[in-house]
């Protein structure tokens, strides 16, 4: 019930990762110092109170829409942490599940239009969801998984 009312109201990007929280500060200019060598302190990033709020408003949300006896397996300080610890706890483990979540991170690919950010947080996801029904992908594996899927442009 959670899940569509976080798609259409354009949060559920906090929930599988895609919208990471930004740094709390951002360099003042792009090289950190001013014309005369000066270092200039970071600035506030007004992003991240932003990302912090909508967040605490998920978590919230969350929190209110679950039975007493699922705050055993609430986790975490992120709606992110919060939503898997909430899946770990209540994902159906079955084979075909396991299978399809193996198959689409073996056949993984970076999207033409998809950030680097974007398509390791994919992956990750997908490493995420098998560790939660008991079937954890090696570091190493999930590496190659990932590299083999860049796309042309970061293979050079």
């Amino acid at each position: 019930m959670v899940q569509p009312f976080l798609l259409t109201n354009n949060l559920f990007s906090y929930i599988d990762g895609t919208i990471p929280c930004p740094p709390i500060t951002i360099p003042s200019s792009s090289s950190g110092k001013d014309k005369d060598g000066t270092v200039q302190p970071s600035q506030p990033n007004p992003d991240y109170n932003i990302w912090v709020s909508n967040d605490a408003h998920i978590r919230m949300l969350l929190v209110s829409t679950i039975s007493e006896s699922s705050f055993q397996h609430v986790q975490g300080n992120t709606s992110r942490d919060l939503w898997l610890s909430l899946e770990r706890a209540y994902a159906p483990h079955t084979s075909s599940r396991e299978y399809t979540l193996k198959t689409q991170l073996l056949k993984l690919e970076m999207k033409a239009d998809e950030s680097s950010s974007a398509y390791l947080t994919r992956a990750q996801d997908y490493s995420d969801v098998l560790t939660n029904i008991g079937e954890p992908v090696k570091e190493k594996d999930l590496v190659m998984l990932v590299i083999s899927g860049l796309r042309e442009e970061y293979n050079g």
